[in-house]
């Protein structure tokens, strides 16, 4: 069964990790048994709260595993949802951890996901330098031009993709990032099988 890695950040929006489980989910219940695929969570804080955004919600998360305990060559993709810097979002890519971790998956070739912020986080890591990205495009383009101070080629655009480097742009872009994934891990059939079965065409 292929794995994908749901990488949880401390103040990671609720709407940006939902769809990966949800979509997945469904996946698991109506395909055929060689297209499952298990969403694995993680992050720093397993046996603690993770502190998702508008945490005045009390949303607690049973994280599957911590950072130090993953083996990069057993996934498939990693996904990292966007969050705000107010619940501590971007501290975390401070972390060595974190930024041995994501490195790995970029060193590997594997698919990386980052969705609206998410895309910050990445290219402060510095695997974006010279590719292709979006992120969040309000706020006066505040995030986007950020993204060139990493050296990343800036594209406004909700959805764009650069090799095995996929990048959005607001949280709404999770739904269709999540089912462009399950695309490209399974087939087109199954992915609008599901897309039919969850009402979304």
């Amino acid at each position: 069964m292929k794995k994908i890695l749901l990488l949880i950040p401390n103040g990671s929006e609720i709407l940006e990790i939902a769809p990966f489980i949800d979509v997945f989910g469904w996946n698991n219940i109506i395909c055929k048994k060689h297209e499952k695929i298990k969403v694995v969570t993680a992050s720093f804080s397993r046996g603690e709260m993770t502190k998702i955004s508008f945490s005045k919600i009390k949303l607690v998360l049973d994280i599957d595993l911590s950072l130090k305990k993953i083996n990069v060559e057993d996934y498939s993709a990693i996904i990292i949802p966007g969050g705000f810097g107010k619940y501590g979002y971007f501290d975390e890519f401070l972390k060595k951890e974190m930024k041995d971790l994501i490195y790995k998956f970029f060193k590997a070739e594997k698919i990386i996901i980052g969705v609206c912020t998410g895309a910050i986080g990445l290219a402060s890591v510095g695997i974006l330098k010279n590719r292709k990205a979006t992120t969040y495009l309000r706020e006066n383009k505040r995030y986007f031009n950020q993204l060139t101070t990493y050296g990343a080629e800036g594209v406004f655009k909700e959805v764009v993709e650069d090799g095995n480097i996929i990048t959005s742009s607001n949280p709404r872009t999770a739904i269709e990032i999540a089912f462009l994934l399950l695309e490209k891990l399974t087939s087109k059939f199954n992915r609008e099988v599901i897309e039919k079965e969850m009402g979304i065409k």
